[in-house]
């Protein structure tokens, strides 16, 4: 066999295990990223259900309410007496009361024509008294059908919520039509803030697929699929979304034909993502036929098929070098072997000639016996001379050896070293290694989010008025947990001075805690202006009966046209969904339930400054108690 024809063999060898190697990684590849596709679907199902479970159980909240809202006989009586100022002046009280416990957006009452007769913000600019509201699709429904259910834009305030309708007949006649209805709305805000904080890309779309909840900025009232001209018809009549362009978000899909269907798939050139395309997984939700959609990003996928095939190529590579090692051992052991035979056979040809050489030697000196010295000098001659060859003889077998393991095995062990590196790093880039961080941040926004909704339903309770002694040290740091959050995302600094441990007032805990909360926040709020060192003080004094809270801040203070209306419901100075201006109402009306003041003024300094007054508990006061 020739140097040319071996050569061949050797490329031939290799390209064949190159091929091998390709195969096992392509196969590796196609059947990790088809197990991990089918674990990724399982966990987005169980993910989808879990937001469509929430998202239901904030729905049945209020699915009764209007029912029991319409029991009320003054909604009746005015009904009947439209025109009656004393039944509307009732009925908008009613209301009010209504909305603030329920911790609704509004609620009103309209009469058999549409027309709004009482609504809970009668007494509010922007008031639904008067309008009539005859077009929306809750109001037919609950008149025809006995139940209305609707999202939408508000026609008036232009706030979303969910809309929720029930017919109000007479009790004096009652197998007579429906005389009007009563309606509720309620903001779905708490619930998409919450699909924000969640960690997964989740879309709310209705029967028409548009998006009207997202946790992406910027994708309400986006179509998942082109409206037809009936339905965009429909929802330009009942004015669902106000003046929102309804644009499409995915105008088409991969591989598919443009349709009104929706797609498995979007584009993530809307996300800035890492793959060009996010699969979509659909559940139904509530009674309206809306869906909650979930996109995942399969880059994670791919880059763990990726891995295991590098690791298969790499596995594969191995088996061949160690074949390849073993048969190379293999072969060396024999060369030796076939080295060793040859030189026995050497030795023994030399000794047979020596013997030979000996012999001639012996006999001529048996005829010669003056040659004997110089016979026994040629024994040892030979003797050294023969020792000598087989020495050498071994030395160079020995060396040839040597070399061709040394070459033969440098390739196969070059080629092993470099494979190894390869997996390493492939296994060092290939593993997520944030997967615990953000378990750990769920699972405290998720206690934390417990907390706050403890606390807020602790206080939309209700109940009466429960007096107890409550530690303002407590309290304040209680509610310094609940806005710490916040206080990060603002970087704002708070400083609170030390509590006087005789700060205990006569009150109850979660209400107190909800007033410093609300303060702390406004607080935080106004000292993001501070174009310098942005900054809450809270300092408390204890005065003979009383206990002063102190909340300052180092934004711009308090205007002055602002102060006659500082404590009005629903006025507020922050942008529009930053707040809804009940927040310093509510604590003036918490403070003031517990015999205390609520007062603002600007300090000289900079900045306003808020104070809570309240009584102190004293001996006296506990003794009265407990009597």
């Amino acid at each position: 066999m020739n140097v040319r024809t071996r050569r061949l063999q050797r490329a031939a060898t290799a390209l064949a295990i190159v091929a091998c190697c390709v195969a096992a990684a392509w196969l590796a590849y196609v059947r990790v990223l088809r197990y991990y596709s089918r674990v990724r679907v399982a966990e987005v199902a169980q993910r989808s259900s879990f937001h469509a479970l929430k998202l239901e159980s904030q729905l049945a909240r209020y699915e009764s309410l209007p029912r029991i809202v319409a029991l009320e006989p003054v909604l009746v009586q005015l009904l009947n007496d439209p025109g009656n100022v004393r039944l509307r002046a009732r009925a908008n009280a009613y209301l009010k009361a209504v909305q603030t416990n329920a911790a609704l957006s509004a609620a009103y009452v309209m009469i058999s024509d549409g027309t709004t007769l009482a609504a809970s913000n009668s007494d509010e600019p922007g008031s639904f008294v008067g309008s009539n509201y005859a077009f929306r699709p809750y109001f037919t429904n609950a008149m025809q059908h006995g139940t209305g259910r609707f999202y939408g834009v508000g026609n008036t305030t232009g706030k979303a919520g969910y809309f929720l309708a029930a017919p109000i007949r007479d009790l004096a006649h009652p197998g007579s039509r429906p005389i009007g209805a009563v309606v509720i709305k309620a903001s779905l805000d708490r619930y998409e803030s919450a699909l924000t904080k969640s960690g997964d890309i989740v879309l709310v779309v209705d029967q028409n697929n548009v998006t009207f909840l997202s946790s992406v900025a910027g994708w309400r009232y986006r179509t998942l699929a082109p409206l037809s001209t009936e339905s965009r018809h429909k929802l330009g009549e009942t004015r669902q979304y106000g003046d929102a362009p309804l644009d499409t978000l995915a105008a088409r899909s991969p591989g598919s034909a443009q349709s009104a269907a929706l797609p498995d798939r979007l584009p993530v050139a809307l996300l800035g993502g890492r793959s060009d395309w996010y699969r979509v997984m659909y559940r139904p939700v509530g009674p309206l036929g809306w869906k909650v959609a979930v996109l995942v990003d399969p880059v994670d996928d791919w880059r763990s098929a990726a891995f295991a095939s590098v690791s298969a190529a790499a596995a594969t590579a191995l088996v061949f070098a160690l074949v390849t090692f073993g048969w190379v051992r293999i072969s060396r052991k024999k060369e030796r072997q076939n080295a060793r035979v040859a030189l026995l056979e050497a030795q023994h040809d030399i000794e047979q000639r020596i013997a030979k050489r000996t012999a001639e030697l012996t006999r001529a000196n048996a005829t010669l016996e003056e040659k004997v010295n110089a016979l026994d000098a040629a024994r040892r001659i030979l003797r050294d001379t023969r020792d000598a060859a087989i020495q050498a003889g071994k030395l160079a077998a020995l060396g040839q050896m040597a070399a061709g393991i040394t070459h033969e095995l440098s390739q196969p062990l070059a080629a092993i070293m470099t494979l190894s590196s390869n997996a390493v790093r492939m296994a060092e880039l290939g593993r997520p290694v944030d997967m615990a961080d953000n378990l750990v941040l769920i699972s405290d926004l998720a206690d934390r989010m417990g907390k706050i909704v403890a606390h807020v339903k602790g206080f939309a309770r209700h109940e009466g008025i429960i007096r107890a002694p409550v530690s303002i040290a407590a309290s304040l740091r209680q509610a310094l947990l609940l806005v710490e959050q916040h206080r990060k995302t603002a970087n704002v600094s708070i400083n609170v001075e030390p509590v006087p441990a005789h700060a205990i007032v006569v009150a109850s805990s979660i209400r107190i805690e909800q007033v410093f909360v609300n303060l702390l926040a406004n607080a935080i709020d106004s000292s993001v202006a501070s174009p310098s060192a942005r900054e809450v003080t809270v300092t408390v004094e204890v005065t003979g009966q009383l206990v002063r809270v102190n909340v300052a801040d180092s934004g711009n203070g308090i205007e002055p046209d602002v102060t006659a209306r500082l404590f009005e419901p629903f006025f507020t100075t922050k942008p529009a969904g930053k707040g809804l201006g009940l927040g310093l109402t509510i604590s003036r009306t918490i403070v003031d339930e517990f015999g205390g003041r609520l007062l603002a003024s600007n300090r000289d300094e900079g900045g306003a400054v808020f104070t809570v007054e309240l009584q102190r508990v004293t001996r006296a006061s506990l003794s009265t108690r407990r009597t």
